[in-house]
């Protein structure tokens, strides 16, 4: 066998030198010096889904938000995500791993919490990649349906996804970054394009760009209506952007790649959303855009585009529209099979899967385990004949948009932690102004998302409502009670709670 494994001092990694190499392969580690800051951009703004968040999160955010202040709640949550990412920048500089929040919480608040954050993250994540598998299967089988008369069973769409996921998912990680430009570019070119309409025509004014209202960026109209639905659905339009440091061990110069990423996918999107939201509005009458949005928030997009770029733009955005899902999907896939890996390669869960592919360095083995998640998860419903959008997308994704608001909030609070026990960075900017009004902008988020849960997830009722709050907790306690376990049972694995790849550049940890 080619397998050298390491000593059984414990580290989960191995090399491998295949006939006809010279150099060994870590199946520890992923492929790095890989990709730069145009990849990893790639990779987290198709997990936000640029083209769904403005298709079915503005209509949502006027109709049953704050009205026509939608662009400028894009700018408010910019604005508090953009102060996140000055310490969570800042972090990345001296934690570099495939966990993300796992590990700045392991480093920050301990390896306790830091499990914790490992099992509740990949909860939120699986939910919204299941939730987007049903959206993928909705939509490609409506697709079918109208252009080819006859469809098949949604699921299979889904599972079709599934299996291209993978396919990308075990290849080389800048083969799924290309493809993901492709989809994002050719979804954000469509929506640029409705917005240069809007602004060369001046929307429902028809009095070109002097008469576009800029009424949607001031506070009275921001401030008004039910701001915190608003703030929620506007927020979860970013989910993905936070998943720059995934991507760290596999970045060129990734102190400097990753946070580079950071900044441009997080401002990208909030030009993109606030411009295309205030352009959106813009397209109706001031009297009527609420009512438009709230009657019919499905047609409430495609009314703008039929009315700028005539009907076949809407055949353009049917298209489009998959593809934009389904770069969400893969992004989501990437995402996961990380965590797992990062996991997994600490000994912490199964220990294939730390292992990567013996030429390719991708997580093949987390892919694998990741793509047998999402299709349990797809027979689940589809044995229960449960809608594929307003049962398993509303449901899935809503609950996993408050698992990742409640897990930046605990980041923000380890980042914050993590520069006040060290004096790696004396920046006070980076290190203690910018994280604690994050702080404190999250959780007052998170409790904003909480007090309107049952909106998130589709309003199924009190006693769903109450079920599916309680997952998120019950899988926190999962990763903190095996944390537990493991502190009393097995000091060595506890100990590599949150290990970096070089475990000579990880800084000390608290219990």
């Amino acid at each position: 066998m080619w397998l050298r494994e390491k000593s059984s001092s414990g580290a989960a990694g191995a090399s491998v030198t295949p006939p006809g190499d010279s150099v060994a392969v870590d199946r520890g580690k992923l492929r790095g010096n890989t990709i730069g800051a145009g990849h990893i951009v790639f990779f987290v703004v198709s997990a936000a889904a640029p083209l769904s968040g403005i298709v079915l999160g503005v209509p949502v955010i006027v109709g049953q938000g704050n009205g026509t202040g939608a662009a400028g709640t894009f700018v408010l949550v910019t604005a508090v995500l953009l102060l996140f990412a000055v310490g969570y920048s800042a972090m990345s500089r001296h934690i570099v791993n495939a966990g993300a929040f796992y590990t700045y919480v392991a480093h920050g608040l301990g390896r306790i919490p830091g499990l914790g954050a490992a099992t509740l993250a990949l909860f939120a994540y699986t939910a919204i990649q299941a939730g987007m598998f049903g959206a993928l299967g909705a939509y490609v089988d409506r697709f079918v349906q109208r252009y080819l008369g006859a469809g098949l069973p949604w699921w299979l769409y889904s599972l079709a996804g599934t299996a291209l996921c993978l396919a990308l998912g075990v290849r080389k990680v800048e083969v799924g970054a290309r493809a993901l430009g492709v989809m994002l570019l050719l979804e954000s070119a469509l929506i640029i394009v409705l917005d240069v309409a809007i602004f060369a025509t001046g929307g429902a004014s028809e009095g070109g760009p002097a008469g576009l209202s800029w009424e949607p960026f001031s506070p009275a109209a921001v401030f008004s209506g039910a701001l915190g639905i608003a703030l929620v659905f506007a927020y979860t339009s970013f989910i993905g952007f936070e998943a720059t440091v995934i991507y760290g061990e596999e970045a060129r110069d990734p102190r400097r790649t990753v946070p580079k990423a950071t900044y441009i996918a997080l401002i990208g999107m909030g030009v993109f959303y606030s411009i295309s939201a205030w352009l959106l509005t813009n397209s109706f009458r001031a009297d009527s855009v609420v009512a438009e949005a709230g009657d019919d928030p499905e047609s409430f997009a495609a009314k703008a585009l039929r009315s700028q770029l005539g009907a076949i733009s809407n055949d353009i955005m049917s298209v489009l529209i998959i593809t934009s899902i389904f770069a969400a999907v893969l992004a989501f896939h990437n995402t996961l099979a990380r965590y797992l890996f990062a996991l997994g390669r600490q000994g912490l869960v199964w220990g294939r899967l730390g292992r990567t592919h013996r030429t390719r360095q991708s997580p093949h083995v987390a892919c694998l385990v990741q793509a047998a998640t999402a299709t349990v998860v797809i027979g689940v419903f589809a044995v229960s004949g449960a809608d594929p959008y307003g049962g398993l997308y509303v449901w899935a994704t809503g609950l996993g948009a408050i698992g990742v608001i409640i897990l930046q909030s605990i980041a923000s609070v380890a980042v914050f932690v993590f520069f006040r026990r060290r004096s790696a960075d004396k920046r006070v900017w980076h290190t203690v102004l910018a994280p604690a009004l994050s702080m404190l902008g999250l959780l007052g988020l998170a409790a904003v998302s909480l007090s309107n849960f049952g909106l998130l997830i589709g309003d199924p009722g009190a006693v769903a409502t109450v079920g599916m709050a309680a997952t998120l907790p019950c899988a926190a306690l999962v990763g903190m009670g095996r944390a537990a376990w493991l502190r009393r049972r097995d000091p060595v694995k506890y100990a590599r709670i949150g290990d970096l790849p070089d475990d000579t550049t990880s800084p000390a940890r608290p219990g």
